[in-house]
C-alpha cells in the first residue's frame, strides 16, 4: 500500500512539474522575445524564434515570414520610435500557445514611413503566440491603429461627396 501511495505522489510531482516547467519555459521565450522589441539587440534570436517565424499585425495580418524579416520590422519600428517599449500587463500560457496583453509607449522622434512628429504614444494591445519545436512559431498582434495615429496628431476625415 505504501508503494502505491509513493508512486501516486511521485507521479503527481513529476507530471505537475512538467506542465509548470513548460509554462515557465514559454514565459521565458516570450520575455526574451519582448527584449528584442525593447532593445533591438538580436543576440540569441535563433534560439527563441522558429526558422519559419511569422509576424502578423493589424489591420491586415499579412505575414512577415522569417527571422530576418522580424529583425527588419523591429529595426524599422525602433528607428521611428527609438524609445519603443513594451510592458507586459497580463500573460496566459497553455500547452504550445500563449496570450499577452501589453502596453507600448514610444516617442516618434525618428524618420520612418512618415516624418517624425515628436509626439509620444501609449497603446494597448493583445498578442497570441504559438510555440513549435520549443521556439516561437508566430505572433498575432491586435491593437488600435487609429488610436495610435490620433496620438501622433493625425485626424480622420469623412470622404467627400463628389
Amino acid at each position: 500500500m505504501n508503494m502505491i501511495l509513493l508512486f501516486f505522489l511521485a507521479s503527481i510531482l513529476i507530471f505537475g512539474c512538467t506542465k509548470q516547467s513548460n509554462i515557465d519555459y514559454q514565459k521565458q521565450l516570450v520575455d526574451k522575445y519582448v527584449q528584442y522589441w525593447n532593445t533591438g539587440d538580436f543576440d540569441g534570436i535563433e534560439d527563441i524564434l522558429h526558422p519559419e517565424f511569422e509576424l502578423r499585425m493589424t489591420p491586415t495580418y499579412d505575414a512577415e515570414i522569417g527571422i530576418d524579416k522580424f529583425k527588419e520590422s523591429i529595426t524599422k519600428w525602433r528607428t521611428a520610435y527609438p524609445d519603443f517599449h513594451i510592458k507586459l500587463d497580463e500573460e496566459i500560457y497553455s500547452n504550445n500557445e500563449g496570450a499577452v496583453r501589453w502596453t507600448i509607449t514610444a516617442t516618434n522622434t525618428g524618420e520612418g514611413s512618415m516624418p517624425a512628429t515628436g509626439k509620444r504614444v501609449e497603446v494597448s494591445g493583445i498578442s497570441i503566440f504559438h510555440i513549435k519545436d520549443n521556439k516561437i512559431k508566430d505572433e498575432w498582434i491586435a491593437s488600435n491603429d487609429l488610436h495610435w495615429l490620433r496620438q501622433l496628431g493625425f485626424t480622420l476625415s469623412p470622404p467627400s461627396n463628389e
